[in-house]
């Protein structure tokens, strides 16, 4: 058996949409495959994706499986039950990882500088002739992975790749008003409950001196809401770490407000994006993922830092 499946920690909606799609993909050319997942799907898979006919697997897994990992490539993040001389292909586009991988899985690794990871599994289908042939439900689930993940086209990450991925899943659907419902339900589903919607898309990984180890981040329509609860953002990151960061992503203005713990962790986002901080509130903009913000980090050079 194939199982396909991404992060343990979090599943947002391009790891989760994006296994779904591959499997399907992989049933259609007569390969049986499993989704399997233990992490919870964030608010970035809105109550109306998750009710489509498509969904994880009940499965338990054998020795015999074989894995595909999507939107991941460091092993500390991979599930427990994931075996890596058993893993086959590498779908990602993360930075970091890719020499090992590539040393690893040769061909099958495909780490690749792309907005969405539901942009390559589109090219998949196109690739083998299957594009017309996607479930509706399948392309909607492909398109809010390529809009979450971009930001709606305006991250820094988005490439012509996945613009035209997203107009061919568009045409197919024949849904052109899919972006302000998607957005308006993720809208909705963060005002309603905000402390889920952190804690459910919150990432703890030590990256570099930069950066404190616990990474937040909410992408929202309508930022208005939110910097009015901003006590209660800063209590729910308090409870998991003394030093943190949250980037929230405004999509009306284009703009990134990254609210920090101290005054170290903003110094340090001052330095790596030569700018200034209100409160330790860093605003950015146009706004920036927070792969980004890691891979800026990793950027930066480390004597700086070690002797300031």
């Amino acid at each position: 058996m194939i199982v396909l499946t991404s992060g343990k920690k979090y599943l947002d909606i391009d790891g989760y949409a994006s296994c779904l799609a591959y499997r399907e993909l992989l049933k259609m050319q007569g390969i049986d495959s499993k989704f399997v997942s233990t992490a919870i799907p964030n608010y970035s898979v809105t109550e109306s994706l998750l009710n489509l006919p498509f969904g994880l697997d009940k499965y338990e897994i054998s020795p015999t499986d074989k894995f595909i990992i999507i939107d991941l490539s460091n092993k500390a993040f991979f599930e427990n039950f994931v075996r890596e001389d058993d893993i086959v292909e590498l779908i990602d586009h993360h930075p970091g990882f890719e020499g090992y991988w590539a040393d690893k899985l040769k061909e099958n690794s495909h780490i690749e500088q792309v907005g969405a990871i539901a942009t390559i599994i589109a090219e998949k289908y196109e690739q083998c002739n299957l594009l017309n042939n996607m479930n509706k439900n399948i392309a909607e689930l492909l398109m809010a992975a390529i809009l979450d993940n971009t930001l709606n086209f305006t991250a820094k990450a988005t490439k012509q790749r996945d613009i035209e991925a997203y107009k061919k899943l568009e045409i197919l659907t024949n849904n052109f008003d899919f972006k302000s419902t998607y957005f308006g339900e993720v809208q909705n589903f963060i005002e309603k409950d905000l402390v889920t919607a952190i804690v459910n898309d919150m990432k703890l990984e030590e990256t570099c001196e930069y950066l404190p180890k616990t990474l937040g981040q909410l992408t929202i329509y309508d930022i208005t809401t939110i910097l009015e609860k901003l006590e209660i953002v800063k209590d729910t990151m308090n409870k998991y770490d003394e030093h943190w960061l949250i980037n929230i992503i405004s999509l009306k203005e284009n703009k990134s407000y990254i609210a920090c713990s101290d005054e170290t962790v903003t110094d340090n986002l001052e330095k790596m994006f030569n700018t200034a901080s209100i409160n330790n509130i860093v605003a950015l903009q146009p706004s920036i993922l927070r792969k980004e913000i890691i891979k800026t980090a990793l950027g930066m050079p480390m004597y700086e830092i070690r002797h300031k």
